[in-house]
């Protein structure tokens, strides 16, 4: 007996060690996540993240049998979600079973009804345009479940645009799609005596759709229907970011800022000089279903894209981005400006001790954090590098109060897993079961239920939340 106990203890705080370094390894690095900040009560809040481009380590198989091969790093198109507990900096997964969007990036996506649930449209499951979806998917964190949604009326596959809610609607707005469904759009916008002359061959899309909130979110057999709004005047543009901002009589409107767009007769990545990058803030008038260029006094943000941003406090704050295709380290940003339809003013604020590392394509959102709204971004890739070398998986605060930076996730990018390939999935329950012998049924059958029980708690949002 008390070799079994001592046994018991051994295996026990085995497997709690083993559960323990794959939590602190935190979820796959990645650019181009989806990061929301979701609340599950009026008391708690946790931050989610989806999707990206990203890596995750896998067996490089040799020999007889497979065996002997060494870990090496896959790029693919992530479909996993998790969920980072922010009071004690965890990230857990979270189990949200087979109907789910497939794995992609550069999705439009916006939090609805106080946070409580996330839509998502679009986005590009592989990394050519030509992969670009139309489709529209509702998470719900109480359920812990996605939910396709049908519609009528869709526009155009796409990538790089942005989504936002008012009160009654989603506007879904521009983007980047192939040249044939880009031409489709203008051909509608033109239908209706609202198309420009574009320029041959011509990607990124000018549209703006609304659509029903309630049918969308109902989950009933009524479809919603996409209606058309007014174009954009200016330049198309892709890779900017739109968010909400409210005036001082309250009115909220949709704020649209940054980008690139190719410049005329230029063919993509094959010179340094062939973007336009803008750092020009338009308002879009919900009710009026009018856009205009913000008034701007002073100083503005240096020109960009895949940017990130959010809204705190009814201000529209933006960090990070790329400046330049070149790829080199002063073509990525880490700047934290904030615009106020009060002042009229753009402000840089200047972080007091730390910060993150620049970097381009981060996930980004509001959040409060300590009884205070926060800035917090997730991932993203520095320059020089690529996918395999140079993306994150840390997490940042940014409290614009004390202009103070909080790391709460450090980046585990660069360490490479102490368990042999074999091992990475989880404990060996076929060692487990062998245990039978030495150690009793019962033993074994207690820590099988344990093994696949820690497994099951990714399925309760609950639990890992509230504590």
């Amino acid at each position: 007996m008390a070799f079994r106990a001592v046994a018991f203890a051994w295996f026990l705080g085995a497997a709690e060690a083993h559960d323990a370094a794959e939590d602190s390894r935190g979820p796959p690095c990645r650019k181009s996540p989806l990061l929301a900040a979701l609340n599950l009560t009026s008391h708690h809040q946790m931050l989610i993240a989806y999707s990206g481009k990203g890596w995750e380590w896998t067996k490089r198989r040799h020999g007889k049998g497979g065996k002997g091969g060494k870990l090496r790093k896959k790029v693919t198109m992530l479909s996993d979600m998790w969920r980072f507990h922010l009071e004690t900096k965890t990230w857990f997964p979270i189990d949200y079973g087979e109907e789910g969007p497939e794995g992609r990036w550069k999705e439009g996506a916006t939090p609805v009804y106080n946070n409580s649930q996330l839509v998502l449209m679009g986005g590009c499951t592989k990394t050519s345009v030509k992969f670009s979806r139309d489709d529209l998917w509702v998470f719900s964190p109480e359920k812990g479940r996605w939910r396709r949604v049908p519609t009528e009326n869709t526009p155009v596959r796409r990538r790089g645009h942005v989504l936002v809610a008012n009160h009654t609607h989603l506007i879904m707005f521009g983007g980047k799609s192939t040249k044939q469904d880009a031409q489709e759009s203008y051909d509608e916008l033109e239908d209706e005596g609202l198309g420009e002359k574009v320029q041959p061959g011509e990607k990124c899309l000018i549209d703006l759709w609304a659509i029903p909130k309630e049918p969308v979110l109902a989950d009933t057999s009524e479809v919603a229907r996409w209606t058309e709004g007014a174009p954009f005047p200016a330049t198309c543009r892709w890779g900017a970011t739109g968010s909400y901002v409210r005036d001082h009589d309250g009115k909220k409107y949709l704020a649209f800022f940054g980008g690139r767009h190719l410049g005329a007769f230029q063919a993509e990545h094959t010179d340094r000089s062939a973007y336009v990058y803008y750092n020009d803030l338009w308002l879009y008038d919900f009710v009026k279903d009018r856009w205009g260029e913000a008034p701007t006094i002073g100083r503005r943000p240096p020109a960009r894209d895949h940017h990130g941003a959010a809204t705190l406090e009814d201000q529209i704050f933006i960090y990070g981005g790329r400046c330049s295709e070149k790829r080199e380290k002063t073509s990525v940003l880490a700047d934290v400006w904030s615009y106020s339809l009060t002042t009229l003013r753009w402000t840089l604020h200047e972080p007091v001790g730390s910060a993150p590392a620049a970097r381009f394509m981060p996930g980004v959102s509001d959040v409060i954090y300590k009884g205070r709204p926060h800035l917090a971004i997730f991932a993203g890739e520095t320059l020089p590098g690529s996918t395999k070398r140079t993306t994150l998986n840390d997490v940042w605060v940014f409290d614009p109060k004390e202009a103070e930076w909080s790391e709460l996730f450090a980046s585990t990018c660069s360490e490479e897993p102490g368990l042999e390939a074999g091992e990475l999935a989880g404990p060996n329950v076929q060692a487990l079961l062998c245990l039978a012998t030495g150690f009793g049924f019962v033993f074994t059958l207690f820590m099988l239920m344990r093994t696949f029980g820690r497994r099951a708690q990714a399925k309760e949002m609950q639990a890992p939340l509230l504590e």
